[in-house]
């Protein structure tokens, strides 16, 4: 069983922006792991495929990225066996097309997140995932 705690917490978006917000976000949070960002499905891949790469505890997937996608991230990380023990994968997009949510599933995605419009909401979705997904908390 992984320890939870030491495992990084993974954006991925092709959006310096989005990264950025995350990243602040992320830093207001109650979550304590470390956290990495990647400007496009390429580079976590490569990542992931690196030796040794710490194990992520969570993966948030922009699905609209040049080059590889987040469909097709998700979909490549499925397919490996060495991979399927990622404990959650969340399709983290501005989309909220149904078609997108169904394919998210379809390709073993956790779930599907449209990105929150304030920081407040950022906040409070990843607190949120502090008490239920990633069980390390920041003490305060």
């Amino acid at each position: 069983m992984r320890d939870n705690s030491l495992q990084p917490v993974v954006f991925v978006d092709d959006n310096e922006v989005d990264l950025r917000v995350a990243g602040i976000c992320y830093e207001k949070s109650k979550l304590c792991n470390p956290l990495l960002t990647f400007s496009s499905g390429e580079e976590f891949v490569a990542y992931m495929e690196s030796d040794p790469a710490p194990f992520p505890a969570m993966v948030m997937l922009d699905i609209n990225m040049p080059g590889l996608c987040g469909f097709d991230v998700l979909e490549h990380l499925r397919s490996r066996e060495e991979f399927r023990e990622i404990p959650v994968i969340l399709m983290f997009t501005h989309s909220d097309d149904p078609a997108d949510m169904s394919k998210s599933t379809d390709l073993g995605a956790n779930g599907f997140i449209t990105k929150p419009s304030s920081i407040r909401d950022y906040v409070e979705m990843l607190n949120e995932f502090a008490s239920t997904i990633v069980p390390c908390v920041a003490s305060t």
